[in-house]
Formats: structure tokens, sequence, C-alpha cells
């Protein structure tokens, strides 16, 4: 929901696309279950839906087929501290029913699916690009154009920058918060980035490390 095209809702209650956080829903949490319907047989829009425990909440997003461009939309889910399961159609229990005329994504016909872009088959095709170069000397910029610039790579920007710009709280930048505790902002992405460059080591991606060290 932070992201052009992207609809999210939040266990707060919140619906967001965009960095826009509306109110929507009920707040959920540990052991409540969510679905996302998505209907795309209603004429010239999209209409974007969720349940909890098998309760409608309401039609939360339109958007009109032509902005979307062709764009797929795929499922997504950010949590924390927290196990979670799915059911795209594999159980043969359902948590809840299903709504009358939607099918869960598996049961679609592959031939109506849209695969997300493959990674590297083996840590031997992964790519490593490392910034060198002063501080504010463009190395940031010049990272996220390439990423841009080459989708097909997916790559994933580890730095401090990249950490901080993703601590956001209803769309709005941590940085925000913290005025004369920089320092503490600093230390906690660090420590971030830490673990990070620890679990990439392992995964069979490709990486740009954009972090200077003075």
């Amino acid at each position: 929901g932070e992201e052009p095209f992207s609809y999210g809702y939040g266990g707060t209650g919140k619906k967001s696309t965009n960095c826009k956080f509306e109110n929507y829903g009920e707040t959920f949490a540990e052991n409540d279950v969510i679905a996302c319907l998505v209907d795309f047989e209603c004429g010239e829009e999209v209409e974007m839906s969720f349940m909890k425990n098998g309760k409608w909440l309401g039609v939360a997003y339109r958007v009109r087929k032509e902005l979307l461009g062709g764009r797929a939309l795929f499922p997504h889910v950010l949590v924390k501290n927290c196990a979670i399961e799915f059911n795209f159609g594999q159980r043969e229990d359902t948590y809840f029913s299903v709504p009358p005329g939607f099918t869960f994504i598996q049961h679609l016909p592959v031939a109506e699916r849209v695969r997300g872009t493959l990674g590297p088959k083996s840590k031997a095709e992964c790519e490593i690009l490392m910034m060198v170069g002063l501080p504010a000397a463009g190395k940031t910029t010049w990272a996220v154009k390439h990423a841009a610039a080459n989708p097909s790579k997916k790559y994933n920007i580890l730095g401090t920058n990249a950490i901080m710009d993703k601590m956001r709280v209803m769309g709005l930048r941590r940085q925000r918060n913290y005025a004369g505790r920089w320092d503490v902002l600093i230390q906690q992405a660090t420590q971030c980035l830490n673990r990070l460059i620890q679990i990439a080591a392992r995964k069979k991606r490709n990486y740009i490390l954009d972090q200077v060290r003075c």
C-alpha cells in the first residue's frame, strides 16, 4: 500500500495505496483469517475487497482497467514476529466458504495466470554490485536507476538509506519522528542491514550493496 498499484489492508483497520491511508473494515490480529477478493468482471473496473473470518468488509478499491494498463496483481503479505498460513486453493477444507462467483487462484487455468519474474537458478548466476564512492556522490541515485532499468534482474538494494526509506509509519518516513535522535535511527538501520546481509548470503538473488563505511 505504499507504492502505486499496490493495494493493502492492514491490521490497524486501514486500507492504503500509494501511501494514502484511510479507515476500512475492522482491525485484525492473531488467529484471524483474512481473505482478499478481486473481481475482474465488473465492467470497466477491477474491484478489490476483503473478508475477516468469513465476514465481507465491503469494496476497498475500484480501479479502472485502463489505469492498470494490463499489469498483473500479485498477492503479498507483510508481517512481523508471527507465522501465517496461506490457502490459494491447495487445502481440501477452506477456512471459510468462498463467496459465489469467486475462485481460488490455484483453480484458475495456467493460461489465465501471469507468472512473476524468475530469479537466478543458482548462486553462480547471481550478481552483486557494490557501490564505491564518497558520501553524497550519487551512488544511491545510480543504484535506484539501474534497478529500475533492469526489472528482470529484480535487484535488492541493501543499504541503510534503503532501510530507513522503508521504516515508515502510516506512509510517513520515520526520520520525521526521530528529531534529535538521528543516531538511534542510524543504529537501528545498521543492525537491520547487518542482519539482511547475513540472510542475503543464503539466498539466490541479485543485490546492489549501497553502503559506505567511513
